[in-house]
């Protein structure tokens, strides 16, 4: 069976030009996320090596120098925390919450249409299947004559449909997985870093 070309797959269901709109919005959606993750959003984890590294040797200032040199919301989280002098555990929690709720928004951001694409694409896929198979019976009915092979060939391009809404359902589930667990996974190391820091700084320095 030779493959079809673009065309023909559109002219299969008012269903695929659907899907592939679908298409264009999830790879445009997770291209733009993986810069946001990776450059704008990404774990300052060598600025954290040297804030701790200034906290143990008691050097406060240095340590908050050095985080408000970097850029980021991870940094600018950092540096209101140690910009509280003199503050408790439970303050400088308190001040990292407004932080932490910039950065769960940052990186939730738009991850929901990931979701949302991998419960729709099949249920978009399955009907314009069913379309098809009824045009194809419509065909039958029409030429009042023939048998299943007839139909044989509208029915299997009708089933492209399905198969194609399947496939970009799993891969819209595949990156709704990893970006949430990402996101998770930033916030739980922020976390701990506002911990650390707390406890670096209640602990007195010979």
């Amino acid at each position: 069976m030779a493959p079809m070309t673009l065309s023909q797959l559109m002219s299969i269901s008012v269903a695929m030009p659907i899907l592939l709109v679908f298409t264009f919005v999830v790879l445009g959606q997770a291209l733009e996320r993986l810069f946001a993750y990776w450059v704008r959003l990404r774990l300052p984890t060598a600025l954290w090596d040297r804030v701790r590294a200034r906290l143990e040797a008691g050097d406060r200032p240095g340590a908050l120098a050095l985080a408000r040199r970097e850029r980021g919301l991870f940094a600018a989280a950092l540096a209101a925390v140690l910009a509280r002098d003199g503050a408790t555990l439970e303050s400088l929690v308190e001040t990292f919450q407004v932080h932490r709720q910039r950065l769960a928004l940052a990186l939730n951001r738009r991850v929901g249409l990931f979701g949302t694409a991998s419960f729709v694409s099949p249920l978009i896929g399955l009907m314009g299947t069913v379309l098809g198979i009824m045009r194809a019976f419509h065909d039958l009915s029409a030429a009042g004559a023939g048998g299943p092979a007839v139909v044989a060939a509208g029915i299997s391009e009708a089933l492209v449909c399905t198969a194609f809404g399947i496939g970009l359902a799993v891969f819209s589930a595949l990156l709704y997985n990893y970006f949430t667990l990402e996101s998770r996974r930033r916030l739980g190391t922020a976390d701990l870093w506002v911990l650390e820091t707390a406890e670096l700084l209640e602990t007195p320095r010979a």
